[in-house]
């Protein structure tokens, strides 16, 4: 099921300029549409600017497969590498990169990400959620990969290898790689979810580029008008925070049924 949610994602994301029904960004309504509720001509309402709501999710899922997927990649390379090299080797390479791993672990996300942010610009956002995410959720993923090539360098048949002569790379990539990857691809999934959240933090902040639709913008746009007009706790319209929510949770939810089903799928691996 989170495959196929997934795949709907994509293939949304995909279509989206031949999906939306206006543009997102610069198409406003007439002024009698401005903070309207759905209707026949907006099926969705418009916002607080008289930008159609129903565009602006569908070309969010872009902005959050920009996001979401080049991190859990990172995520993925990163973690699994340093967690090979750290847990087949030993003495003073395995001590180096715990304790880089240690550094980077105990390191917050939101921090990091808001650095690099005003560095950059809010234009690089996206990259920066990407290299927050990256920077933050490796040390997980290594820690992981590296308990399990603990188990792994002793069996039978790495010693074999190690006999006929194997070099340690041949190893690595031949025989210890496959048996590892399950657990990258599960902390992949996690770092999707985590991605998705932390960016949606970020354009609720209003830390990012206002051109770059984004479901997080669409709620911090969406706060802030209702906080100007009401104070805080104010009204703020149903149709302008269900949509931009909803999408977040299918997103998050669709790799967490992706997690849960690898996560099963190593416990039958085991009991076997």
């Amino acid at each position: 099921l989170g495959l196929y949610m997934l795949a709907a994602a994509i293939f949304i994301a995909v279509l989206a300029p031949f999906l939306i029904l206006y543009d997102p960004v610069v198409d406003f309504a007439e002024i009698e549409y401005v903070d309207h509720p759905p209707t026949w001509k907006y099926p969705l309402g418009t916002d607080v600017f008289g930008r159609d709501i129903f565009s602006q999710t569908v070309w969010g899922f872009r902005s959050a497969l920009i996001v979401a997927l080049p991190s859990a990649l990172l995520v993925g390379i990163i973690g699994t590498a340093v967690g090979m090299a750290s847990g087949y080797s030993s003495g003073i390479v395995d001590a180096i990169l715990q304790r880089i791993s240690i550094t980077f672990l105990v390191w917050p996300s939101v921090p990091l990400v808001a650095l690099i942010v005003f560095s950059w610009g809010p234009y690089q956002a996206l990259p920066a959620v990407v290299l927050g995410v990256s920077f933050t959720l490796w040390p997980t993923t290594a820690r992981a990969i590296r308990a399990e090539v603990l188990s792994l360098k002793n069996r039978p048949f790495i010693e074999a290898a190690k006999v006929s002569g194997a070099s340690s790379a041949r190893i690595l990539i031949r025989h210890i790689f496959p048996n590892v990857i399950h657990i990258t691809f599960l902390y992949m999934t996690i770092a999707v979810a985590s991605a998705l959240v932390l960016e949606a933090t970020f354009n609720f902040l209003g830390l990012t580029s206002p051109s770059v639709v984004t479901w997080g913008q669409m709620l911090s746009f969406t706060y802030h008008a209702a906080r100007s007009r009401f104070g805080v706790g104010g009204l703020i319209a149903w149709w302008t925070i269900v949509p931009p929510g909803l999408a977040i949770a299918y997103m998050v939810f669709s790799f967490f049924l992706i997690s849960t089903g690898l996560r099963e799928s190593m416990k039958a691996s085991l009991k076997q």
